[in-house]
């Protein structure tokens, strides 16, 4: 459930209309699946009109109540702050956020000497620099990751915390452990790369 909090941070929202809703929002079939097993729900998941990929839409008061309760909030892209997360469980809420709104990624570039490099990266994105700072003080503490400066893209409107290989790969390996329950593979293969 750690990880369907952390996927929700990323790629979720609510609604309550006529109706208490939560939304997740993917283009990976397949997690949204997965996330639904996960809550016990049969809820169908929909296309989205826009052709952006699909949604799971669970219609619970229960889980739209608990959600608030852990810091979840209408329109909460800009305002959302980090929760808090049991220390045993922090791996599985990062991991669901990474797989909502992270990347890794192999850049390649020209280093001083003039001879190409490609390195392992990773970002995380958010419109919260506060849920950023945020969570580079759990991965400072938990991790050893380095400091690294918070910086704004898309004309100010999202923000980006971003490591290089050696924080990325301790990153992989905090968040796709032996065994990991729930996430997308795609990501986890680049720890079986190096």
């Amino acid at each position: 459930m750690a990880y369907v909090l952390g996927f929700w941070f990323a790629d979720g929202y609510m609604r309550h209309e006529k109706s208490y809703r939560i939304v997740f929002t993917s283009k990976d079939y397949c997690l949204l699946l997965q996330i639904r097993d996960c809550l016990g729900s049969n809820h169908p998941i929909y296309r989205r009109k826009d052709g952006t990929g699909d949604q799971l839409i669970v219609f619970s008061k229960q889980i739209y109540l608990k959600l608030l309760a852990l810091g979840g909030k209408r329109c909460k892209s800009k305002t959302i702050r980090f929760p808090q997360v049991p220390h045993r469980y922090l791996p599985d809420f990062i991991r669901g956020y990474f797989d909502g709104d992270g990347s890794v990624f192999y850049t390649t570039y020209i280093c001083a000497k003039k001879r190409s490099r490609t390195e392992l990266r990773s970002n995380f994105t958010s419109g919260s620099p506060k849920f950023l700072k945020d969570l580079q003080s759990a991965l400072i503490n938990d991790l050893g990751a380095l400091k690294r400066k918070i910086c704004s893209y898309n004309k100010g409107a999202s923000w980006k915390l971003g490591y290089g290989t050696e924080n990325t790969l301790k990153l992989l390996r905090f968040m796709y452990y032996g065994g990991y329950p729930i996430g997308l593979e795609r990501k986890a293969v680049f720890l079986k790369k190096e």
